[in-house]
């Protein structure tokens, strides 16, 4: 059998604010990662998954436990995604890629971004920032791309773009992708797996596995299998947590 590419084991992290006092912000966390699946943290804000994916991608350490790392490149995308305004779409997709022209063009077109290569970023949506900056991980070449809750600030036909055109990344590729979540239905339309967390500390209560019968497309979110999904997810906040206590985007 195959190693995970990635294997967190019993990692908690705290922090001491100015005055020392210590804040449990997760408390043993296990899990691993397969290859060629998307991961979703589903979590209420406070709940320490940008911490978690933070020290997924090795920008910071946690306190105790053991991160376990059988991959040589993981990526990271903030919630802000960032590109360098100087350079257009095409220089900045291959910005430290050792990849060809044909390759990085390719990448161009999975991303949605033909016909846009001579354009600068500067003063454009978030929508296309975020195009770039999966352009420019992807061109990075790495096993695993994380990504911290980057689509809150889209509308909502910028953002059914934005998945529609992830999931056709995550058909093409064979990356892993991380990502962390408030909103439920973002989570099950992006994810093969669903991991729940609450806060405080961030804790996991529980996981599932998420499958539909052919290509994920926007009819996805309105199908019987996307609302039973939805409702079991619901039924574990109800049965393990009270609801009324977390905020969750829909």
């Amino acid at each position: 059998m195959n190693k995970p590419l990635l294997e967190i084991k019993n990692v908690s992290k705290i922090y001491s604010d100015e005055v020392g006092y210590k804040i449990h912000l997760l408390e043993n966390i296990s899990f691993s990662l397969t290859k060629g699946k998307v991961t979703t943290f589903l979590a209420p804000k406070g709940s320490g998954k940008t911490s978690l994916l933070n020290i997924i991608a090795g920008l910071e350490k946690s306190t105790t436990g053991s991160v376990i790392k059988n991959c040589n490149k993981v990526a990271f995308i903030p919630t802000e995604p960032s590109s360098f305004p100087w350079l257009n779409v095409e220089e900045n997709i291959k910005f430290a890629s050792k990849l060809g022209n044909a390759e990085i063009k390719k990448i161009i077109t999975l991303v949605g971004l033909e016909g846009y290569e001579d354009h600068f970023p500067n003063n454009k949506s978030e929508g296309f920032r975020f195009r770039i900056a999966l352009g420019r991980a992807l061109a990075y070449q790495p096993e695993i791309i994380v990504i911290d809750e980057p689509f809150n600030n889209l509308n909502s036909t910028t953002r059914e773009e934005i998945y529609l055109m992830l999931r056709d990344v995550i058909e093409e590729t064979d990356v892993t992708i991380v990502l962390g979540s408030t909103n439920i239905s973002e989570a099950i339309f992006l994810s093969d797996r669903i991991i729940i967390m609450k806060k405080k500390p961030g804790e996991i209560i529980d996981e599932i596995e998420i499958s539909f019968t052919g290509k994920r497309d926007i009819n996805t979110i309105t199908g019987n299998d996307f609302i039973n999904y939805r409702n079991k997810i619901e039924e574990i906040f109800y049965k393990k947590l009270n609801k009324h206590l977390y905020r969750f985007s829909v």
